[in-house]
């Protein structure tokens, strides 16, 4: 596979992963927002399924977040429920999905960045921000967003 095209393949997934994260909280927020979600994330079972994307997807909360496991597709998101931003991810979180769908590394010009490593993973992110495609939550250090692409 050529360098330029492994580089699209992990801004692909990365996006992929970020909208369906996004729509799997949203689905289990039922539309709650902001300070209304975090509240509504309290009261939630604490184990449950929702259908999103025409798949069963068994979540459970725990801690900070909210794991999600596609019943067909194995996918495993685990998002950070607190935020009240759906669309913020960090580098353990996506760890968690690229290693779920088997992908063991993503690239960006000639280097390669193992995606069992959360620190190299951080570098790629790193690197997608100086390129303009992320950048850093503004109050959370280590998570991320997808930049407003124009």
């Amino acid at each position: 596979m050529d360098e330029g095209r492994s580089a699209a393949e992990g801004w692909t997934l990365l996006r992929r992963f970020v909208s369906l994260q996004a729509e799997l909280l949203r689905a289990l927020m039922q539309g709650s927002s902001g300070a209304e979600a975090f509240r509504a994330a309290q009261r939630l079972p604490r184990h449950g399924e929702l259908q999103v994307r025409g798949e069963r997807w068994r979540f459970h909360r725990h801690g900070g977040g909210v794991g999600f496991e596609g019943t067909d597709s194995r996918r495993v998101v685990d998002a950070h429920r607190a935020l009240g931003t759906p669309e913020s991810f960090d580098a353990w979180r996506l760890m968690l999905y690229l290693e779920s769908i088997g992908v063991n590394a993503v690239h960006l010009g000639a280097r390669e960045f193992l995606t069992d490593d959360e620190r190299e993973l951080e570098q790629w992110l790193a690197e997608l921000e100086g390129l303009g495609l992320v950048r850093r939550e503004p109050r959370e250090v280590r998570m991320w967003r997808l930049a407003p692409q124009h």
